[in-house]
């Protein structure tokens, strides 16, 4: 999960699967894009998908931190299954998970869309 609005490095290529270019920030996503590409059970998926305000303001504030409420996050992916159902991946390195702002921003991500019923997970890259 990112802020909006920050400046990164953006790498694009073509997706098959939506038939469109996308952009992602990372070479952890860029590998996981293609992995699901991949996928026949992969329909489609979007990357640094915007977290709507309103949903924000309805989530638990308990152990997040004030300022991460305020701030615009995009999700690192969502997917659309064949089946037509859909889930998120928040990709994090495993050195990440030792730092408690990490650890806030995935439970913000969880709380975010287990209020949408949506499936989420966390896809643990290595880096």
């Amino acid at each position: 999960m990112e802020r909006t609005g920050e400046r990164t490095r953006d790498i694009r290529f073509y997706s098959n699967k939506n038939g469109d270019i996308v952009c992602l920030h990372s070479k952890w996503a860029r590998n996981y894009a293609r992995w699901l590409e991949e996928q026949a059970w992969v329909q489609s998926y979007q990357v640094g998908c915007p977290l709507d305000a309103d949903i924000m303001g309805r989530i638990s504030r308990a152990g997040i931190r004030t300022d991460y409420l305020q701030t615009g996050w995009a999700t690192d992916f969502v997917i659309r299954y064949a089946d037509g159902h859909k889930g998120v991946r928040e990709l994090v390195q495993r050195g990440q998970l030792k730092k408690k702002a990490h650890v806030e921003r995935l439970e913000l991500s969880r709380r975010y869309w287990a209020a949408t019923d949506t499936e989420w997970m966390v896809v643990i890259v290595d880096g």
